[in-house]
């Protein structure tokens, strides 16, 4: 049985291990290509993202990119805010 759980030291926050997803060099073009696809539409897209050890969602609008510093500006019903590209791990348009 215990062969079955995961021992307690692998769920240990303070071991520094960020079990961050790791994407292919087709996955990360992938996203690249949808964030300028819906960029140029304007479109609602949903993206995830990964930050501080979870995953995080947005339902938002790409209003600027910026690819000198990976970053993308988003607008969002709560206003604008910014967000690293390099964190991103999916991106699907609604429209």
């Amino acid at each position: 049985w215990e062969g079955l759980f995961v021992s307690q030291h692998a769920w240990d926050a303070d071991n520094g291990s960020d079990p961050q997803p790791m994407l292919s060099a087709e996955e990360k073009q992938a996203i690249w290509d949808m964030l300028l696809v819906a960029y140029e539409r304007k479109c609602p897209v949903f993206i995830q993202s990964w930050k501080d050890r979870h995953f995080h969602y947005k339902h938002c609008t790409i209003r600027e990119l910026d690819w000198e510093q990976r970053l993308i500006t988003y607008e969002e019903p709560l206003g604008g805010q910014q967000l690293a590209i390099g964190t991103i791990t999916s991106i699907y348009m609604l429209d």
